[in-house]
């Protein structure tokens, strides 16, 4: 991809977006889709839910309360498309969590063995702490970060901070702003520094506030983000100002 394709933000549907960039075009993927925390309660949706917006883990504009098939589906979708466009030894770093339905820990495996990525490895994201949303089971301290790939992706362990190249890495989440979820700097740092060196392609379909395109752009990495939002995509733009 030339330069007039890359180092750009747009507000935009992921999956739509996906399916226009030609195949094996990205070096690294690094995202966190939306974990559909309303569609799965109880296996019903809801289009609202006084235990998250207490918590402000509410998205601007999106609702985040596909019926839980249908979400499954749109994942499966999304991760076939990044697997297409990465190349041969290309890296998705894909954050996602162990959810709760009819009273089960499902585990995103279920989905992601249904895709045409390999595992290459799965890293635990400590958050050191978690809102107490529940009471009737353990704080749910940790998320995972899929390590997807095609075949055997390239690698730079060499150039990580020694205190992350264990497959546990403890960083405390990123302070709430305007987003429910912001991804914390030194998790993004990690990804490209693993599987990325300079001009590479770096990309994150769910964009948010810009995390993933800041850090790229500091690290001397060519960036794409997409959001649905147009306000997350104006902070994510704003982000960049200054750099």
């Amino acid at each position: 991809m030339n330069e007039t394709e890359t180092n750009i933000i747009k507000c935009a549907d992921a999956l739509d977006e996906l399916r226009k960039l030609p195949d094996e075009s990205i070096h690294a993927v690094i995202t966190s889709p939306p974990y559909n925390k309303k569609g799965i309660q109880e296996g019903r949706t809801q289009n609202s839910n006084q235990i998250w917006r207490k918590h402000n883990i509410d998205y601007a504009s999106y609702h985040d309360n596909m019926p839980e098939v249908e979400y499954q589906q749109w994942i499966i979708a999304v991760i076939n498309e990044l697997h297409r466009i990465i190349t041969k030894d290309g890296s998705i770093f894909l954050n996602h969590k162990p959810r709760r339905y009819d009273n089960q820990a499902r585990l995103p495996t279920e989905f992601i063995h249904q895709t045409n990525a390999t595992i290459y490895q799965l890293i635990i994201w400590n958050r050191r702490n978690s809102p107490n949303i529940r009471k009737d089971h353990l704080l749910p301290n940790t998320e995972h970060i899929y390590w997807l790939s095609k075949k055997k992706p390239r690698t730079y362990r060499e150039n990580m901070n020694p205190n992350y190249i264990t497959e546990v890495w403890d960083i405390a989440p990123q302070q709430q702003t305007t987003h429910p979820a912001p991804f914390p700097p030194q998790l993004v740092e990690n990804c490209i520094l693993l599987a990325t060196t300079t001009g590479d392609i770096v990309l994150d379909p769910f964009n948010g506030i810009g995390t993933t395109t800041k850090i790229a752009h500091r690290l001397g990495r060519r960036y794409i983000g997409y959001d649905i939002d147009e306000q997350y995509t104006q902070q994510a733009r704003q982000g960049l100002e200054g750099q």
